[in-house]
């Protein structure tokens, strides 16, 4: 059986590699996987250390594609609860969300609130009360080239 906190890591790791390749920034897994007190500026799974990040990054990784019907379909789509505390964790530290996610064997995916300003592939959802973008990850930074530091 899988242990699902060294699937969580190594989804971590891989996400923070990408960010690195991307970004050339030095992205680090947050202590506690985002389970300091607010008042460390920390939430969030990675993050840059010795800066003010402007983003809160939350990262999951399960078995099946979650970009399905359910989301407008289910009660409470697994998408939406991701979002729900990447926006919550974003919130505590005045940071934007950004949930990069995966399911087995897929390429790093990423949602996000700003509208995209590129032409790439990316989808719009609205649903659950939530507006998110989503997009591959490689897509949505080499197009929006974001500013992760201030």
């Amino acid at each position: 059986m899988v242990d699902s906190r060294e699937k969580g890591a190594r989804a971590e790791t891989v996400a923070r590699d990408a960010l690195r390749k991307l970004s050339k920034l030095q992205w680090e897994r947050t202590p506690g996987s985002g389970a300091l007190d607010p008042k460390h500026l920390l939430k969030g799974d990675l993050y840059i250390p010795g800066e003010k990040n402007l983003f809160v990054v939350e990262v999951k990784h399960y078995a099946e594609d979650h970009l399905t019907s359910a989301l407008l379909t289910h009660k409470k789509p697994q998408f939406f609860e991701w979002w729900e505390q990447a926006v919550r964790q974003g919130k505590q530290v005045k940071q934007k969300p950004l949930l990069i996610f995966k399911f087995d064997r897929s390429k790093l995916f990423v949602g996000y609130e700003d509208i995209p300003s590129g032409v790439y592939n990316y989808m719009f959802v609205n649903a659950h009360g939530y507006e998110v973008y989503i997009s591959l990850l490689e897509d949505w930074y080499e197009n929006e080239q974001p500013k992760f530091i201030a």
